[in-house]
């Protein structure tokens, strides 16, 4: 019972690649919010030595730290949000299939896993794109001068994993409910609404 569970799962993550390989316009949007989230998270991380010398000249060093961290990762999640926002259409616009799928015999859940791989590729897409762009920037900042606070390597790697890792959490977490409601509907209603 094992394998079979194995294969179907197998057959979910290779339908639902061939999906969002058919679909790559409708995943633009999403992954570039998430993009210009995740530029703003490693940049900030970059520079996070500078930011905090230059808020310690202030006062309140760490406050204004936090504060800064804070604004990146809800940019981030900002985008995040659009991922969730494109899977809930996705799934509206798929109702028809997935009751075929479902009147087929296809379990739930490889259909769900199915339905998942889209906004995962966005999410890692997006983040992974704007990581990338943040770091040489950051990098370019730092050989023309711009930034006299410095830009840390350390800092960019940390920034990009913390925006990969919240990106593709954050679009889990908010795709899964969607996708389970659909996947869970009786395959009769799914063909008889259309979509």
């Amino acid at each position: 019972m094992r394998e079979e569970e194995t294969a179907l799962m197998r057959h979910g993550l290779s339908y639902g690649w061939l999906s969002a390989r058919r679909r790559l316009r409708e995943m633009i949007l999403p992954a570039v919010t998430t993009a210009t989230g995740a530029f703003l998270v490693v940049i900030v991380f970059g520079m996070s030595a500078g930011i905090s010398a230059q808020a310690a000249s202030l006062g309140n060093a760490d406050e204004i730290a936090a504060a800064v961290v804070l604004i990146a990762v809800t940019v981030l999640l900002v985008g995040v949000v659009e991922v969730a926002v494109a899977t809930t259409r996705t799934v509206a616009n798929r109702t028809r299939e997935l009751g075929v799928l479902g009147a087929n015999g296809i379990r739930r859940l490889p259909v769900v896993t199915a339905l998942l791989v889209e906004p995962v590729l966005a999410a890692v897409a997006g983040a992974a794109g704007g990581a990338a762009l943040a770091a040489i920037t950051g990098i370019v900042l730092a050989l023309s001068g711009f930034a006299p606070g410095g830009v840390e390597a350390t800092g960019l790697a940390l920034g990009a994993g913390i925006a990969v890792a919240l990106s593709v959490v954050a679009a889990l977490a908010t795709s899964v409910v969607p996708t389970w409601n659909a996947a869970s509907r009786p395959p009769i209603r799914s063909l008889s609404s259309g979509g």
